[in-house]
């Protein structure tokens, strides 16, 4: 909780001096690919261990990062190793991320369902939720064929299930408890 709380702070504050510096895409693009750069093992390594200096590890990533980022973001990458608080970059990145997409008007939905979808059938799904959020869609596919059939569909928090396993998997669900009811003692008194 209290993670979540900072990476929020760190976010808003970072998204702030984007806008104000007008480059929240780049910065938005940079977080997105030291997100996967911070995922290595070495890396991983050099960040968390106690007794590599703050300075070595500023100076190492420095070098990794040469000219490839602006100096907002580097900044403020270099602050959160000040502070002890890289361990929190995954999550500032996807806060970051969601403010961006909020400011420019963009819903992420993520799509599973059994079979790929055709671009009409994207295209169709596209604009019914554009049409229900009054936002741009930007789709993330991804096929599971034990879904059956169906799609589950997940904006923000919200996950809508319309998979055949899901409902297969609830109508099971109901017959058990139907059949485990006690049934009724017929006798004689």
């Amino acid at each position: 909780m209290l993670n979540g709380a900072l990476a929020r702070r760190y976010a808003q504050a970072l998204f702030e001096l984007a806008m104000e510096m007008n480059i929240l895409d780049r910065v938005d693009g940079e977080l997105r690919d030291l997100t996967q750069l911070l995922t290595n093992n070495e890396i991983i390594y050099l960040l968390n261990h106690p007794n590599i200096e703050v300075e070595v590890k500023k100076e190492t990533l420095g070098k990794i990062l040469d000219q490839s980022v602006s100096d907002l973001t580097r900044h403020f990458l270099f602050l959160l190793i000040d502070r002890r608080r890289q361990n929190l970059f995954a999550l500032i990145q996807r806060e970051f991320s969601r403010l961006a997409n909020e400011a420019r008007r963009i819903i992420e939905v993520k799509v599973t369902s059994a079979l790929a979808l055709t671009a009409s059938q994207e295209d169709q799904l596209k604009q019914v939720i554009a049409q229900s959020t009054g936002k741009n869609v930007k789709l993330q596919t991804e096929v599971k064929p034990e879904l059956i059939g169906g799609v589950r569909l997940q904006i923000g928090d919200r996950v809508m299930d319309g998979s055949i396993a899901t409902a297969l998997s609830k109508m099971r669900e109901e017959l058990r408890k139907a059949s485990y009811k006690p049934q009724q003692k017929v006798g004689v008194s």
